[in-house]
């Protein structure tokens, strides 16, 4: 039986496309079909959650992703990420839910399916000799759950930390059986080998060099940076915080339009995984920021303010985004990698939360444009339930574009 929820999409309604003029194709007609349209076609993904394929839409010919989990879960996310989405319909950078229902006692979710992660697309640079940023060493792929890349050959290493909370990891790590599993080195090769030039953008505006100082990739993390901004500033407009900010959850499409969305950024990012998202608003005010144990997110990205036990806000967003962008910056963050040694009490996300209050702004950004951390510096002095001056940082990100890269 299908329990479909209302959705903003011509493929809501089971039928509609399916008429004379437009038939089941007659290959598919024996085959078990999803919401009378869906097929699987390929697993790449698995996870506590559940499994999620690459599939097609028989009608129309588009390619989607395919999630599911089975109705007998304990812990059951696909039906709250499918509200979350229903209510984010229509937004630039959200991924598109397509449908969502309950078949064969198992509950689904279909939804745009995109070609590659924000990793892999900066990892694309590497492709002429400008800089060493993939882990040879490492076959480890990570596969987004949600709308997982259709090719992971050039995925970078995923993250080690685990998504600690209520919910069920939303994003899944396939490793390879030689796969090395210790992040340690991130985004292998980027931190030995920054141009020596870009050492001196750490402090001030006055010592930015000539732009053919900047390494290539910076202007691209800058770029989707801008993009990243924009998407979280209308999700927070909607009443929304992700809660789990990271690069695989960061998607392109392989068409055309990078770099010309609207306000300097890429219309190819979109934002995908909303299974931990909640609505920070109960009805015209702010949640009240209580103690919460409960860590929710990746543990690499998320603030020192979700550490302390806040409760997560706006805020916590934007400061994981500055996060991500240094590590796409940098290819690594000093606290990756780490773990207990054997006897000692403390748990990895101790020993992270420990690093992460004993390294400053200046210290984490050494060696990349003092753009970074004059953003993570702002989203720190945010107070709880302050709402980000989106505008102000994508200016400062169009400012660095502009002047130091001739953009």
């Amino acid at each position: 039986m299908s329990v479909e929820i209302p959705i903003n999409d011509t493929t809501s309604a089971a039928a509609a496309d399916i008429t004379d003029a437009n038939p089941i194709p007659e290959k598919y007609r024996h085959r078990t079909l999803i919401n009378q349209r869906y097929i699987y076609e390929k697993k790449i993904g698995s996870g506590s959650f559940g499994c999620v394929y690459r599939g097609k839409n028989v009608i129309s010919g588009d390619n989607v992703a395919i999630k599911y989990e089975a109705t007998t879960t304990n812990i059951p996310t696909l039906l709250w990420e499918s509200k979350i989405l229903n209510h984010l319909a229509g937004i630039q950078g959200v991924v598109k839910l397509r449908y969502y229902g309950t078949e064969s006692n198992k509950n689904i979710i279909v939804m745009d399916l995109f070609s590659h992660t924000l990793c892999e697309e900066i990892a694309k640079i590497k492709t002429d000799g400008t800089i060493p940023i993939i882990d040879k060493s490492s076959n480890t792929v990570a596969t987004s759950t949600a709308a997982a890349s259709t090719d992971s050959s050039s995925a970078l290493s995923p993250d080690d930390e685990e998504d600690i909370s209520a919910s069920a990891q939303v994003s899944v790590l396939t490793q390879h059986a030689s796969s090395n599993d210790d992040d340690s080195q991130g985004v292998s090769g980027i931190s030995q080998t920054i141009h020596p030039a870009v050492m001196h953008i750490v402090t001030s505006s006055n010592s930015m060099p000539s732009p053919p100082s900047i390494l290539p990739h910076i202007k691209e993390v800058v770029k989707h940076l801008i993009s990243m901004i924009q998407i979280i500033g209308r999700i927070h407009d909607a009443g929304v915080v992700h809660r789990d900010i990271k690069p695989e959850n960061f998607m392109l499409s392989s068409g055309g339009g990078g770099g010309g969305g609207s306000g300097g950024g890429d219309n190819r990012l979109h934002i995908i995984d909303f299974g931990l998202s909640r609505f920070y608003m109960k009805g015209d005010k702010h949640v009240v920021n209580t103690y919460d144990r409960t860590i929710v997110g990746t543990i690499r990205y998320i603030s020192k303010h979700i550490h302390d036990g806040d409760v997560y806000s706006r805020r916590d967003d934007i400061i994981s985004i500055i996060y991500v962008a240094i590590y796409l910056a940098k290819g690594k963050l000093p606290w990756m990698g780490m773990s207990p040694p054997k006897g000692d009490i403390r748990t990895k996300e101790d020993m992270v939360y420990d690093k992460k209050l004993k390294t400053t702004s200046e210290e984490l950004c050494q060696g990349i444009p003092y753009l970074f951390q004059k953003l993570l510096d702002y989203s720190y002095s945010l107070e709880f339930d302050d709402k980000p001056d989106y505008s102000y940082m994508i200016r400062q990100c169009k400012n660095f574009l502009k002047i130091y890269l001739q953009i």
